[in-house]
Parts: structure tokens; sequence; C-alpha cells
């Protein structure tokens, strides 16, 4: 019997795009992943951690042509201009109004890429190569012939070079998946790998916020938006537990009681004269990072 739900395998993070004949090379989509069941009960859209997705997406409710016994791996993708929006797509997800989910599956559907097959037609294939999973999933999404139903298309070998047109499309970067891998359910594996492009920014450190107990969490930080410094979040990665010691008296010998830009943020505030560099995939609307990550102190 297929289940609805399976933990989705995961890939580990990669310093830098490659060439290799033992990798096929895909689009990384910045999106929600999402297992498509679709059983005797019907179709099921759960999230990574098993969330139910199917009432925030009918636009998906074509998936109910897939055949039956199937479980596919894949991501729901939000596009504004022609690009992938995370930013749209979590408007989509938090919306909880019934007519309000109606009008926005209208105006601004949503698309399933499908990368990978778990069941085809009740028979489990996760010990199967990733070559032979794919040959099973390409045939089942053609046959949706659906335009927002898409089987993900990948290279094998070139990985710098799609990871440049990545860039120059302003997707979120590649996976590098090693050929012959099974899917692991449930574990990060290096069968898997993901290079994010990412930009890097000049920042002010305005303050920062302690953990549980009492070490250095994250730093809240500004950059220049528009021509004027402006709070654009805060960055908790990228620290060695020594930086995070060493950096946190630093910072507790400069704090003031407001910060020196407005923002909504929480933090202990610190006196001007702090830089640092910092690296992120996009900018929200609102002009905060996402995907902060901290790439060392500067010198003003």
């Amino acid at each position: 019997m297929v289940p609805a739900f399976l933990p989705p395998m995961l890939a580990v993070l990669g310093d830098a795009p490659f060439d290799s004949p033992d990798h096929l090379f895909e689009w990384k989509w910045d999106g929600f992943r999402a297992l498509v069941s679709r059983t005797s009960d019907g179709l099921g859209i759960r999230s990574r951690r098993d969330r139910d997705l199917r009432p925030r997406f009918p636009d998906l409710d074509f998936l109910e042509a897939l055949p039956e016994g199937c479980l596919v791996d894949g991501e729901i993708v939000a596009l504004e201009d022609g690009k992938p929006s995370f930013e749209l797509l979590l408007r989509r997800e938090r919306t909880r109004s019934e007519s309000q989910v109606g009008r926005l599956a209208q105006t601004s559907p949503v698309i399933f890429v499908a990368f990978d097959l778990l069941f085809d037609r009740e028979q489990r294939v996760t010990s199967e190569t990733l070559l032979e999973r794919r040959e099973r999933l390409r045939p089942i999404m053609e046959s949706l012939a659906h335009p927002r139903g898409l089987f993900s298309e990948g290279l094998v070998g070139p990985g710098k070079k799609l990871f440049e047109d990545a860039v120059s499309r302003e997707l979120e970067g590649v996976v590098a998946k090693r050929t012959s891998s099974r899917y692991h359910s449930g574990k990060r594996s290096d069968d898997w790998i993901k290079i994010k492009r990412s930009q890097t920014v000049l920042c002010v450190i305005l303050g920062f916020l302690r953990d549980e107990t009492g070490g250095l969490k994250s730093l809240v930080v500004a950059a220049e938006v528009d021509g004027t410094l402006t709070c654009v979040g805060r960055v908790g990665s990228g620290f060695t537990e020594e930086l995070r010691r060493t950096l946190l008296p630093v910072l507790e010998a400069r704090i003031r009681t407001t910060p020196i830009v407005p923002t909504d943020l929480d933090g202990v505030w610190i006196e001007p004269g702090l830089f640092c560099r910092v690296s992120y995939v996009e900018k929200t609307g609102a002009g905060m990072l996402r995907a902060p990550v901290f790439r060392g102190l500067i010198e003003p």
C-alpha cells in the first residue's frame, strides 16, 4: 500500500559548482518541498514535515490524474514575472480564508515540479537508482499533459554551466545528484548536494540576541537600501563556536539603549562602528535578507 507520506531525502550544502560524469544536475527551484500521493483514497499533498498542503493549493487538483499507486517527490513553485517567488508562495501558504485561497488559485496559480518517484503503481522503487526512478517518473508526468505539472529536466556532467544558467535566470542554484544513488528517505546524504547562488553585502551591526545559555545567538544588521541605512534582518549562521565566544564580549562592551536605525526587531543594541560581510540568496519585497550567512568582520 502506498503511504500518503514518507520523510523526503535531503541534500547537503556544497561550496561551489562542479562538473561530474557521475552526477545529474538540476535547477534548484525556490519553493515548498511536497510529497504527492495518488491512492484509492484520492490525492494527497504533504509538506516536508507532513503538513497537509492541499487545502492551500486547490490549483494543484489536476494532479488527481496521476496513476493510482504513485508517490512523487517534488517542489511547489509560485512564479512572479516568470521567476520563482518564495515571498508569493508564503502568502499563498499563509492564507486561511477559503474565498481568498480560491482567488489566489486563480490569479497566482502555482506549478508542481516533480523530480523523484518513491512508489510506482503500488511498487516501492526507492532502492532503484536515481536514473531508473527518473525513467519511470518522466512518462507519468508527461501523461498529465498539464502546463503546470512539470518533470524536472537535468543534465549529467556540466554542473558549472547549469549553475551559470541558473544564476542568469535568477534561480536559487542547482542540485547535484549521484546518478547511481538510491532514495534515502528521511536522511541527509551527500548523494545529493545543493549549491546555492548568493550575493554579498556590507552590513553595519546594529545589535545582537543571546541564546538560552547567554551566548551569542545572532546579529541584527543594517545595510544601505535606496541610499538609506536600513535594518535588513538577523543573521545567525556562519559563525564558529570560537567566534561566538570571542565576539560576544566585544558586542557587550558597546551596548546602548536604542538602535541607531528604526527597527521592529528585538535585540540588544550597540554603538555604531562594527561592520561585517553577509551573504544572502535574495532580498524580500520589504528589503530583508533571505537565508543570510555571516561571512566575517571587516575593518571600517
